[in-house]
């Protein structure tokens, strides 16, 4: 699948949503005012999106801001390797702060939401109460982004998602995840940079490879937000 179709577009059509995960004019608006200046930069060629936060599939989410995601070329593809594949960051007010605990919480509602929505559009019902996300805090950050400052304090966690798959096969999926959160004084905001895969975490994978070599080369840049 050479263009994959944009997961949460996606899921909002598929739930009569369709356009309500986007911004709209004056969440636009309001976004750029709290945003002004900041770019967001991935160096790959997969194709990506920016939704507002919480995204309308997952009202139950507590923070507010913006996403910015790009897709592995397999994403919507149950038969490639990079099925599912792709990487995200998620830009907060520095008010919310995102600890682990927060961090837990919020992936788990996100992918509640997603789960529980196009499940929904597509006739079938699943229990995602029974969703389990495990976190675990890394002794260090690795392969942390190159252009953010070495002063900058940024957290590394590895986790686990036990879900169910909506889109391509509605069956048990287990996501990996390596998240890195850190605070820019520059642009006045939060950061969540997260990597996810049913493919294991390893050194050899092909696209955890590339996954954090997207990581690596991604530049956060502008002058702070109000």
């Amino acid at each position: 699948m050479k263009n994959p179709p944009s997961l949460f577009l996606l899921a909002s059509a598929l739930c009569g949503l369709a356009g309500l995960c986007s911004l709209s004019a004056a969440d636009a608006a309001k976004d750029k005012a709290a945003t002004s200046g900041e770019r967001l930069t991935f160096h790959t060629e997969w194709k990506g999106e920016r939704i507002q936060l919480p995204p309308a599939f997952a009202p139950g989410m507590k923070l507010t801001g913006i996403e910015e995601i790009r897709f592995a070329p397999g994403m919507f593809d149950a038969r490639s390797d990079s099925f599912f594949t792709y990487a995200f960051v998620f830009s907060v007010p520095m008010e919310q702060e995102l600890t682990q605990e927060v961090i837990q919480r919020e992936t788990l509602a996100y992918y509640r939401g997603l789960a529980e929505s196009v499940s929904k559009s597509k006739g079938r019902t699943v229990d995602a109460g029974k969703f389990t996300f495990k976190l675990e805090q890394a002794k260090e950050a690795t392969g942390r982004p190159e252009k953010i400052p070495a002063s900058t304090k940024i957290i590394q966690y590895t986790g686990e998602l036990d879900w169910v798959e909506p889109f391509a096969t509605a069956k048990p999926q287990v996501l990996h995840f390596e998240i890195q959160s850190w605070t820019d004084p520059t642009t006045s905001r939060n950061y969540l940079f997260v990597c996810t895969s049913p493919k294991a975490r390893g050194e050899t994978e092909e696209v955890w490879k590339e996954l954090r070599k997207i990581r690596g080369s991604f530049e956060v840049n502008g002058k702070a937000g109000s």
